[in-house]
């Protein structure tokens, strides 16, 4: 009889209504591609690189379990690298383009966009504010126009739409979204000489805890909370062996080597109180 009331109370937490939850994304899965294109007096040409991102999603969802709809709270999609673009126009000359320090950034700080529906696991906003951060440096030397360098913040481009869409799915204690990111910019550098246009397009994987459900420690990892077994070892073992970012607990972050296996150990020696 108490097993049944347990099972039921549980059954019942994994369906509620949920709450915002702030995802983490995994640099080691998750990166962006950027194309790139420099107009001219002189000609035009393009340029690609890409970059790992990191950085937080936060969403809203209808339940922890089967979601059915979501919202986007907020996120931060920062660059990694640097993305160094060149540019040559033979004869004509050439360009340089560098994106530093670079991110982008929800648009709409206190104002949620969504919810859409969820279905099968799989979503599409077609159209989400963004801005972009950092800083956009550029030289040229271009015949009979010259040589000049610019800097420019990139958040002075202001707000645009831009479509995210994918996977969400989530099993009552973790959260996973897995979703594609794309945004489009143009920037003048040089009136009536050089303009630059930018085409992001990002592959996101971010994780989360259910923020209502926490284990006491690192070990503590399914259900029964409170209690660390052998249900906590099979977990950790299945999620190590996935690259699942819940068994990422030790330094360097992304990596999952033996400081993992070894702060896990720890943790589960060290119990619940």
């Amino acid at each position: 009889m108490h097993r049944t009331v347990i099972a039921a109370v549980l059954l019942a937490t994994g369906h509620a209504a949920a709450a915002p939850i702030t995802l983490t994304i995994d640099p080691g899965q998750s990166s962006i591609d950027i194309e790139s294109t420099l107009s001219t007096v002189v000609g035009d040409d393009s340029d690609s690189a890409s970059s790992p991102i990191s950085g937080i999603i936060e969403i809203d969802l209808d339940r922890f379990v089967s979601p059915t709809s979501i919202s986007v709270i907020d996120f931060v999609f920062v660059l990694e690298n640097n993305i160094v673009l060149a540019y040559d126009f033979g004869l004509a000359g050439a360009a340089s383009a560098t994106l530093d320090t670079a991110a982008a950034l929800y648009g709409l700080e206190g104002e949620p966009t969504g919810p859409v529906l969820v279905a099968g696991g799989m979503f599409d906003f077609p159209a989400v504010p963004s801005s972009l951060a950092g800083t956009l440096d550029a030289s040229y030397e271009l015949l009979i126009v010259g040589s000049n360098a610019v800097s420019i913040d990139l958040a002075d481009l202001g707000l645009f739409e831009s479509p995210i869409s994918g996977l969400v799915t989530g099993n009552g204690t973790t959260v996973t979204l897995n979703a594609s990111y794309a945004f489009e910019a143009m920037q003048e550098l040089v009136p009536e000489i050089a303009s630059l246009q930018l085409a992001g397009t990002a592959t996101i994987v971010a994780n989360g805890k259910n923020p209502s459900v926490t284990g006491c420690n690192d070990a503590d990892l399914v259900r029964p909370f409170g209690v660390i077994d052998l249900a906590d070892v099979n977990a950790f073992t299945t999620a190590f062996r996935a690259l699942d970012p819940i068994a990422d607990l030790a330094e360097e972050f992304g990596v999952f080597d033996l400081n993992d296996v070894q702060a896990f150990i720890n943790a589960f020696n060290e119990g619940c109180p």
